[in-house]
């Protein structure tokens, strides 16, 4: 090589990389597991960390808790093509840093009955985990919930029954149902098999009552209440818009500030995938970004 070229070779060189040092850093959705007391084993969850989380050693960080549904497992945030949307998200600044973390709710709808104490999972076990592991903004103004299906019935029980753990609760085709579930009604075979493994067969309807969302907002005082988005499917396959009105009607009566919002769509992950943005908008919005600012909260309807 010539004296001549070198100087263009060496430029070419430093400009590749200044580009590599330039390129934003990707997100990424890490696994792990963490012991809970209140189950007595080790449970298994991903933590979906924002692009700056390795480079800024002081910055904490908001939480998002993601509820699966039925059927599901931690690996629903990543296998359902949720990830990409909150990276895409990330990318346009559309919503603000925060965790995302997926905890394995196996068929328990998360609520504490004889098989197992999956509230407490979620609500003691992970959340003193995730303060205690990674940099976040601890306490409630720095926690949210986003439940999905029966995710987004445990996340609206959590909010009416303990409206202290966190700023914020977002639903999609939440698990809101009327009354019991039965065969007449029209609940199908696998269905009912996981309600009778966790509230027994028949149902016990006081273990029933104990956790129904409808019942425990009810009750709750209205000004503690988290900030509330609620959305579902008009056409949702299992009837739970139904539920979902009898939901909205029930906070409108007492008065709690909260969005609800009934558009097209049915049962599943294309109607979750459509509407995430807005959850997800919602959530970041209501927490605190680590700045010590207070928490906003939607306009009363």
């Amino acid at each position: 090589m010539s004296l001549m070229k070198r100087p263009s070779v060496l430029r070419a060189a430093l400009a590749s990389l200044l580009a590599l040092a330039a390129a934003p850093l990707a997100a990424e959705v890490r696994p792990g597991t963490f012991r809970s007391d209140a189950l007595g084993r080790d449970v298994s969850y991903v933590v979906d960390v924002p692009p700056s989380y390795d480079g800024s050693a002081g910055r904490k960080y908001p939480v998002v808790y993601a509820l699966h549904g039925l059927f599901e497992g931690p690996g629903f945030w990543e296998r359902r093509g949720l990830a990409p949307i909150l990276a895409q998200l990330r990318a346009g600044g559309a919503v603000p840093e925060f965790l995302v973390v997926a905890v394995d709710g196996g068929n328990s709808f998360f609520v504490n009955a004889p098989g197992g104490r999956y509230e407490d999972m979620v609500t003691k076990d992970l959340v003193a985990h995730v303060e205690a592991t990674y940099r976040v903004v601890s306490g409630r103004k720095g926690r949210a919930l986003l439940g999905i299906s029966m995710g987004g019935y445990a996340a609206l029980h959590v909010a009416f029954a303990e409206p202290g753990l966190v700023a914020a609760v977002a639903t999609h085709s939440a698990m809101v149902l009327e009354r019991i579930p039965s065969a007449e009604q029209g609940a199908g075979r696998w269905h009912m098999a996981a309600f009778n493994k966790v509230f027994g067969d028949p149902i016990d309807p006081a273990l029933w009552a104990e956790n129904d969302p409808l019942v425990a907002a009810r009750k709750v005082d209205p000004k503690a209440v988290p900030a509330l988005f609620v959305d579902c499917g008009a056409e949702d396959r299992y009837g739970l818009a139904s539920g979902n009105r009898d939901l909205h009607r029930i906070l409108e009566e007492r008065g709690i500030a909260h969005v609800f919002e009934l558009p097209p769509g049915d049962h599943g992950y294309e109607f979750v995938r459509a509407r995430l943005e807005k959850s997800l908008h919602f959530l970041g919005d209501a927490l605190d970004q680590g700045a010590g600012g207070p928490v906003a909260r939607p306009p009363k309807l």
